[in-house]
């Protein structure tokens, strides 16, 4: 009976093993989950952040002080599963760096797997920022602890820097180069320009006319230029006019500039006067505000020679200077093109005589500015200026400038300088050069000295009225004689041309600019040698003609005017 219990008792035990399994050590039960059960516990997000960028406003890649900028990114769940209340905190390691604001906390809220959100996080320096490196650290957090990993990004700081928006230069014109007259458009461009350190940010021009019977022509007087990087420049127009109840003899202008901090930009009142003549587009510039910023270049609407003329305290008194700009035959000759007149030789007259007065000395009551002068306004000139030297020689100098037309007769090739009214078909009332030397040298003056920025050609007489710029004439070598140097801007069959880009006669701008830069301290010789090296190149490189400019001496003094100098 004992031995059949322990039989059956064996023979149960591998049901027993089929329901439980027993160990020395331990006791599994196996757990039967459904399908759904099985896919919510295996499906967890993956929280990870993807295409951060910074961008700032003026794309230096520093977060400037008064800067607007952005780190944006991308959170992205690449699980299968929900990521449950989803925020982004944003924070500074190093809390150190002042000067800075931005939003720490974005909340996302859930985000559902393989599903992202774009993140935009506003950063801005304020005034008080200094140079630095700001390091962000960027954290994606769930709300069971399953965050992403943190994103770390080190941008550099950059303190203030002032920007300084000023009118750098303006110019008024009309549209077919008269003169300024009431009931007429008028038309002021200018150069609006930053040459602070720091960028401006939006920035708005307004022209203003102050006085009554001012009124705008134009559709808009008011431009919004947006921002303006350190050195940038914005080129406006203004069209205007003053009707005939306006009673004074200027018409101000006011050119109101404001910017976003309201403290960096400069207002300025411009004026021109009534009856005052100007070039079409090209003349009458009002001089710019300077800067003391030494690595921007301020622009300008005119050559860099018309600005910032050096001022000598040494006085000519006994020196007397005739200067004469003919440009517009056209308004004096019926029937004339216009391309018949000479480009730009009013414009060198006009800053011709500012060196005269300001660099060489020459008392402003003894310098004498003709434009577009007629036959009788020169020959007056001419015998005034020869009569006052001779009142005060040998001490006395004079000093004759002409840019314009001439001619010469088609059987003696007599070189005549052409007045406005004189046509080229009848030059009995130009003036002959030969008859202007004369009566320079016969004044007694112990200098005398010519500019003539002319071709000498033998060329056509109405070649000379339609060609280039120059003056066509051919000069005789035994026309001078007295104290008498004459500079002339080219040689031969040459064309005296003009350099578009300066708004002066290739000549004129080389002479000026050495007068410029040596303050009129320099030698009759030097200045031959620098004109002529100077105009020969640059008339061949930007013109593509050749132009020599040469010098023609009296006699009587060839062994002396080489030293001569205009500042002593």
């Amino acid at each position: 009976m004992k031995t059949k219990f322990i039989f059956i008792l064996l023979l149960l035990i591998p049901f027993v093993l089929n329901s439980q399994v027993i160990s020395g050590k331990s006791e599994k039960k196996k757990v039967t989950f459904t399908k759904t059960e099985r896919s919510v516990v295996t499906k967890l997000p993956d929280l990870v952040i993807t295409g951060e960028k910074f961008t700032d406003e003026n794309q230096n890649n520093f977060i400037d002080a008064t800067e607007k900028c952005q780190i944006s990114l991308n959170v992205e769940n690449i699980g299968e599963g929900i990521a449950n209340k989803v925020n982004v905190k944003v924070s500074l390691r190093n809390q150190a760096v002042k000067g800075l604001d931005f939003v720490n906390t974005f909340v996302l809220g859930d985000l559902a797997g393989n599903s992202s959100k774009n993140v935009y996080i506003p950063v801005t320096g304020n005034l008080s920022l200094e140079d630095g490196l700001a390091e962000f650290v960027i954290e994606v957090q769930e709300e069971r602890g399953l965050d992403a990993y943190p994103l770390e990004i080190k941008i550099e700081t950059k303190k203030f820097a002032s920007p300084s928006v000023i009118v750098a230069d303006a110019v008024f014109s009309t549209e077919d180069g008269g003169m300024i007259k009431l009931n007429y458009p008028i038309n002021l461009k200018v150069i609006v320009q930053n040459v602070g350190q720091g960028d401006a940010r939006n920035v708005v021009t307004e022209f203003k006319l102050p006085n009554a019977n001012c009124i705008f022509l134009g559709e808009k007087n008011r431009f919004d230029i947006g921002n303006l990087a350190r050195g940038a420049t914005s080129e406006l127009e203004f069209l205007f006019t003053a009707t005939r109840r306006y009673v004074l003899n200027e018409i101000p202008v006011l050119v109101d500039i404001s910017e976003s901090l309201n403290k960096y930009a400069r207002d300025t009142t411009l004026s021109v006067g009534l009856e005052q003549k100007l070039t079409a587009r090209s003349e009458v510039v009002i001089a710019g505000i300077t800067t003391q910023t030494e690595d921007i270049k301020v622009a300008s609407l005119t050559s860099d020679v018309d600005k910032n003329i050096p001022v000598n305290r040494t006085k000519q008194p006994y020196c007397y200077a005739l200067i004469i700009g003919n440009e517009d035959y056209a308004r004096y000759q019926l029937g004339l093109n216009t391309e018949a007149n000479v480009e730009f030789a009013r414009n060198d007259a006009t800053i011709f005589k500012d060196y005269a007065i300001k660099t060489l000395g020459v008392d402003e009551i003894n310098t004498h500015l003709l434009l577009d002068a007629t036959t009788g306004e020169i020959s007056q000139k001419i015998d005034l200026i020869s009569k006052l030297a001779s009142k005060s020689s040998p001490q006395a100098e004079i000093l004759f400038f002409y840019a314009g037309h001439g001619l010469p007769d088609e059987e003696t090739k007599t070189p005549y300088l052409i007045p406005v009214d004189v046509t080229g078909t009848n030059l009995s009332s130009a003036i002959k050069l030969e008859d202007i030397y004369k009566k320079f040298a016969e004044s007694g003056a112990g200098k005398v000295t010519v500019f003539l920025d002319a071709c000498f050609s033998g060329g056509g007489r109405d070649a000379g009225l339609i060609a280039a710029r120059g003056v066509k004439v051919k000069a005789k070598e035994n026309l001078i004689m007295g104290n008498v140097v004459v500079f002339t801007a080219s040689s031969g069959e040459q064309s005296a041309m003009p350099y578009k880009k300066e708004q002066h006669g290739m000549f004129t701008y080389f002479l000026l600019k050495k007068l410029k830069e040596t303050k009129g301290d320099i030698t009759y010789s030097a200045l031959a040698d620098y004109i002529s090296s100077n105009v020969s190149i640059e008339s061949l490189r930007v013109n593509q003609k050749e132009q020599d400019p040469k010098i023609n001496v009296s006699p009587d003094i060839e062994n002396v005017w080489q030293n001569w100098k205009f500042v002593q």
